[in-house]
């Protein structure tokens, strides 16, 4: 599949950390980057995660500044038992970090990818908006996520069903606001198709009436974007560079700045070029579901935001409050038992060796992108891998993270 972006999509969370939710995950989205056009090239991050001078393996990495150096061996043990030459993990896992209580004690990149190799994470990119947004609620420049889609976005009011003017931004943030979901088994949004996607989006009849059951829309998360730069008066991009990117050291200057075309370029001359990447829709609006690019150390440095309630380095970047709201359980997705939805984030639960559970926090996307945040263990898992023939499904991620990666720590 050549023809377009694929982003993740589905309607089910996962069990057991990442049960279900994987198994629907596809769809499409035009290949533009930002609507602020840089000459600057995009390079390695800023800062790359310490290695050993001695890594346990030949290919896992384990550099633990603190903490225990058993854990850490342990945990590259597990790694590498999965990393058989010629196996399946070895062929599609691009990399693998694992941070425990701030340490970086398990860095593992494939043959063909290294610390500053950028990926497209997908619905990654979801979780992402959910901190812009709550960045903005923070200061003050949208009032409360109660407010309606009608007075968040006055500019787009003449495209507005009054369903879809009387949405709220929590409706949006928990996919319960009634629009269309990403059609099983395409590779696109319909929305993609027409010129203007926020307009054609606010103008298409609701699936269902608002604030009932969950359907997992891409729609809900691209009106986000418009919203932030309603809110901002700025490309989404611009304030997620001074608000969130520049502080956590992850370098966001574009690769290419291709304008929008009806023939969708290519998805793999996006995914593969070097560098940092965020699309846009036609209007110029930063894609609120999928395609940013970034390293899976920049991965990890979105988890540890997170994991530290917001913080970095003794700063205060998201509102604590907005990542408790934000990574407790909202809804059920399909009436799941022990799964639930937050605001763009999956909630689990694992078992670990001892049969005692963990509350887990992840951001997914498509063919095996994850951010993976256990607070009880303080661990945070990056996971970035290939996409195409037998890409991961959410089988291969339990089995990857659920059964080695969490029982080695927790054990």
């Amino acid at each position: 599949m050549t023809s377009s972006f694929r982003h993740s999509h589905g309607r089910r969370p996962w069990k057991a950390l990442l049960a279900a939710a994987l198994t629907l995950m596809l769809a499409a989205c035009t290949a533009t980057t930002g609507p602020s056009p840089s000459t600057e090239p995009a390079g390695a991050p800023a800062t790359s995660p310490a290695r050993d001078a001695v890594p346990p393996t030949a290919q896992v990495s384990a550099a633990p500044t603190s903490g225990s150096a058993d854990m850490a061996t342990e945990v590259s043990r597990q790694v590498d038992l999965m990393l058989s030459p010629g196996g399946r993990y070895d062929d599609l896992l691009r990399a693998l970090l694992v941070s425990v209580d701030g340490d970086l004690i398990v860095e593992h990149y494939s043959p063909t990818s290294a610390p500053e190799v950028t990926a497209n994470v997908y619905s990654v990119t979801k979780s992402v908006m959910s901190i812009l947004i709550g960045i903005a609620i923070g200061e003050g420049l949208i009032g409360s996520v109660e407010q309606t889609v009608g007075e968040l976005l006055p500019s787009h009011a003449a495209a507005m069903t009054q369903d879809t003017a009387a949405m709220t931004l929590r409706q949006l943030l928990t996919m319960t606001g009634g629009l269309p979901g990403t059609p099983v088994g395409s590779f696109f949004d319909p929305f993609e198709s027409s010129g203007n996607w926020v307009d054609t989006i606010l103008s298409t009849p609701l699936e269902q009436p608002s604030g009932q059951q969950f359907i997992y829309s891409n729609a809900s998360s691209h009106l986000l974007s418009a919203i932030l730069t309603e809110a901002t008066g700025r490309p989404a991009l611009d304030y997620a560079r001074e608000k969130l990117f520049e502080p956590l050291g992850i370098r966001s200057q574009p690769a290419a700045t291709p304008v929008p075309k009806p023939d969708r370029p290519d998805v793999a001359a996006y995914d593969a070029a070097p560098g940092f990447a965020w699309s846009v829709d036609p209007q110029g609006y930063q894609l609120g579901y999928s395609n940013i690019k970034i390293t899976a150390a920049d991965m990890i440095k979105l988890g540890r935001l997170y994991l530290d309630g917001g913080r970095w380095q003794g700063a205060e970047l998201v509102p604590p409050a907005w990542v408790a709201e934000s990574t407790r359980s909202q809804v059920q997705p399909d009436g799941g038992s022990g799964t639930g939805y937050g605001y763009q984030w999956w909630l689990g639960d694992v078992t670990g060796r001892a049969g005692d559970g963990h509350p887990t926090f992840a951001a997914m996307g498509y063919a095996g992108q994850l951010i993976e945040v256990v607070p009880d263990l303080k661990l945070v898992v990056a996971v970035s891998c290939l996409d195409g023939p037998g890409a991961f499904d959410s089988a291969d991620l339990s089995e990857l993270v659920s059964e080695h990666v969490i029982p080695a720590v927790a054990g």
